[in-house]
């Protein structure tokens, strides 16, 4: 079904619309919830809360980017949310864990073999350690925007709306991201190593 047509049975109220939205989207909308709460259970109750969202306010969706990109803002906007209520912290804070768990998943990182020696594990660990310490040294901004360019096929275009920005801003930022961690890598390259 074409997606303009889908969202209008949305916005009718269809109900097996619907529930046919939360069966093709919950697994990715939960996957974004969890990259940022990192607990299962608060990751399923915001993920219940986005589509509750979503259905509320379906009737404002102006389809100038796709429904996953919207639904997307809305998790991200809720776990962020969730994040400050509950840690209270500034919202560089907010993307610690996030940013933590993706930098095991960067290119210039090593997965653990399960054959590795015990040496060649600690240096995967150290390597991982340099990379997540590296990324926290980024300004928030250019962070949020590597962050999400690495993680869940994320397009620049989605990046800009998530972060409501222009599309050249995104691509500027997450640039200078690489170039700046690039050398941050090089300047604490011999502290680790």
């Amino acid at each position: 079904m074409e997606e303009s047509s889908f969202i209008h049975k949305l916005r009718s109220r269809d109900r097996s619309a619907f529930n046919q939205l939360v069966e093709e989207y919950k697994d990715q909308i939960m996957s974004v919830c969890y990259g940022f709460l990192k607990d299962e259970n608060d990751a399923e109750d915001l993920t219940q809360e986005v589509f509750v969202e979503v259905y509320r306010t379906i009737s404002k969706f102006k389809e100038e980017s796709t429904l996953y990109t919207w639904m997307y803002r809305i998790a991200v906007s809720k776990s962020l949310d969730e994040l400050k209520k509950r840690r209270s912290l500034k919202r560089a804070a907010f993307f610690e864990k996030r940013v933590r768990s993706e930098a095991a998943d960067l290119e210039m990182s090593m997965k653990e073999s399960p054959d590795a020696s015990p040496e060649e594990a600690l240096l995967q660990k150290q390597q991982q350690q340099f990379i997540h310490d590296c990324l926290e040294e980024l300004p928030e901004t250019q962070r949020i925007a590597f962050t999400l360019s690495q993680s869940d096929g994320v397009s620049y275009k989605e990046i800009a709306e998530i972060m409501d920005r222009s599309l050249s801003s995104i691509e500027s930022l997450v640039h200078r991201s690489k170039k700046n961690l690039r050398n941050i890598m090089e300047a604490n390259y011999e502290k680790y190593f």
